[in-house]
């Protein structure tokens, strides 16, 4: 799905919902009140403590571009039901039911820094994870996104599901996990200024000032001299330093 509109400078980008729908109306605010030109979400937005049928509403009140990802697909199908916090179709009204069969596998659209590609996964691939390899992790390889980075269709793919904000840098690509909102364990939210090359990352407060938003990170989009880039995910070496945005 590719969507028409003037090149974007300043995009909000909001990782898995997972439903949690106070958290997503306080980063809604917050970007809208930025001026962003565009907001954008990678999915999962059921699954989750909160509400799923408030999450659906707030992301057609503030007309995000959302994608959908695997539990989404899940709750279609009515499959994996058994996970903690699984929703089920009789949680949403029929209309809300429908937005969420509606949303694509994929979304492109035009920044002024080049084309970017949104997705859960990797393209239609919703389970789809990447990973350099780390100490803690080891290396995910994906011949889909090399494919991409071959193609030289896009400059930027932003995505979701494995719930931790980094950024990896390929020669002719950069790949960006939007994170979650959900847990406790870093969620967050983004802004990407591509006229000024340059993302900040915003944390929520405590349990006391939960309604808080701070930044936790802002860096620039560009690989810094000292930071790796590969020619793509066959080229990882297993020994990567995690470039996070929380």
């Amino acid at each position: 799905m590719s969507l028409a509109t003037q090149p974007i400078a300043r995009l909000g980008v909001i990782g898995d919902v997972h439903a949690e729908d106070a958290r997503l109306e306080l980063a809604l605010d917050h970007l809208q009140a930025a001026g962003v030109d565009r907001i954008i979400c990678t999915g999962d937005v059921v699954d989750g403590s909160g509400c799923p049928e408030r999450s659906l509403r707030l992301l057609q009140t503030y007309d995000v571009s959302t994608v959908r990802g695997n539990h989404d697909r899940w709750l279609l199908e009515n499959k994996v039901r058994h996970l903690a916090d699984a929703h089920g179709q009789d949680d949403l009204e029929d209309a809300s039911l429908a937005y969420l069969n509606s949303l694509p596998s994929a979304i492109e659209l035009e920044t002024l820094a080049g084309r970017l590609l949104l997705c859960h996964g990797i393209g239609k691939n919703d389970l789809q994870k990447i990973w350099p390899g780390s100490t803690r992790m080891p290396m995910i390889q994906s011949p889909a996104l090399d494919r991409l980075i071959d193609g030289g269709r896009y400059r930027y793919v932003i995505n979701g599901h494995m719930h931790f904000r980094t950024m990896i840098h390929f020669d002719a690509m950069t790949l960006i996990n939007a994170g979650t909102l959900k847990g406790e364990q870093w969620p967050g939210f983004m802004l990407i200024d591509f006229a000024t090359e340059n993302i900040t990352s915003f944390k929520f407060g405590s349990a006391e000032a939960s309604s808080q938003i701070e930044i936790a990170r802002h860096m620039s989009i560009l690989p810094e001299p000292e930071q790796v880039t590969w020619r793509d995910t066959q080229a990882f070496s297993g020994d990567w330093q995690p470039l996070t945005l929380h």
